[in-house]
């Protein structure tokens, strides 16, 4: 793993508190797992909605810091379309879809593992550039 992308994914506290992990990730791409426990739970008995969020934006964070710059980001949201269960797994996929001067454009799907599609999340990344 790159030093810098690999630092940068386990000094994430929030997200090394989840439980995910790093599975892959190239230029302006990225795929984190994680595996659906009680601790993700919240009164309905599924996954919290923050805690996909956090994953969607993990794998954000990781593709739009694969370059040669550093990058934040700027702007996002995110639709939630099938509730995660517990025992499941999820998996964020981020993946470029086009830039504009500093700013990036991104979509990460999270699915699970029968490949249903879990929550749709949109990030804007900025470059920062001294």
């Amino acid at each position: 793993m790159d030093q810098q992308v690999s630092q940068m994914f386990n000094q994430d506290r929030l997200i090394q508190h989840l439980g995910a992990h790093l599975v892959s990730y190239n230029h302006n791409y990225a795929k984190i797992e994680l595996k659906v426990t009680e601790q993700h739970l919240q009164g309905h008995q599924t996954c919290n909605g923050a805690v996909i969020f956090a994953l969607a934006d993990a794998a954000f964070a990781i593709a739009c810091n694969t370059g040669e710059h550093p990058a934040v980001g700027q702007h996002c949201g995110i639709h939630y379309l099938k509730p995660g269960l517990l025992g499941d797994t999820l998996t964020a996929v981020a993946e470029h879809k086009a830039s504009s001067g500093r700013s990036g454009i991104y979509d990460i799907q999270v699915m699970n593992q029968h490949n249903q599609i879990v929550a749709e999340f949109r990030g804007t990344s900025r470059l920062i550039i001294k």
